[in-house]
């Protein structure tokens, strides 16, 4: 990734201030909010990723609308444990470009398989399909939307 953490390719200075601006609307799961944030965010056409044990692995230029999704999962992993989720950008052993975006559980493991496949999921809905998805994932895992999410955002670059 490079640089310092306001410098990185999918974590841009700007995105502290964008962070206090919508963050309240996506962690009480505000669906209008998600989808007209998601769209500032939107996948890339023709696109496939796969959640593995690291996460998402690919060039940092593929990863923003990567790490908007999956703090939205972290969400709604959180409010599923009514614990703090890890969302963790990492890149510590890679080429300069190459990133990664990976979930990390309450007691510091990797996401439940159930949630990977969650992940994977999400990180390739279209824009359209969005809102569908996240509720989908929310009634297959009985995620009471009422309650306190925690997510923590961390590096290793």
């Amino acid at each position: 990734m490079g640089g310092e953490w306001g410098q990185s390719a999918i974590c841009p200075e700007s995105a502290q201030e964008w962070t206090i601006q919508v963050g309240q609307h996506l962690l009480d799961m505000d669906l209008g909010a998600i989808t007209k944030y998601s769209a500032l965010h939107a996948k890339p056409n023709g696109l496939i990723l796969q959640y593995g044990t690291a996460g998402f692995r690919t060039k940092a230029e593929h990863l923003d609308h990567v790490m908007f999704r999956m703090g939205l999962l972290a969400v709604l992993r959180s409010k599923q444990t009514k614990s703090t989720i890890g969302v963790m950008v990492t890149a510590s052993h890679n080429p300069e470009e190459d990133n990664g975006v990976k979930l990390v559980d309450p007691l510091g493991e990797m996401l439940a398989p159930s949630w990977e496949e969650h992940a994977t999921y999400l990180a390739n809905a279209e824009e359209q399909d969005m809102q569908r998805v996240l509720i989908d994932i929310s009634e297959k895992e009985a995620v009471n939307l009422q309650q306190d999410a925690f997510v923590v955002i961390g590096r290793d670059t």
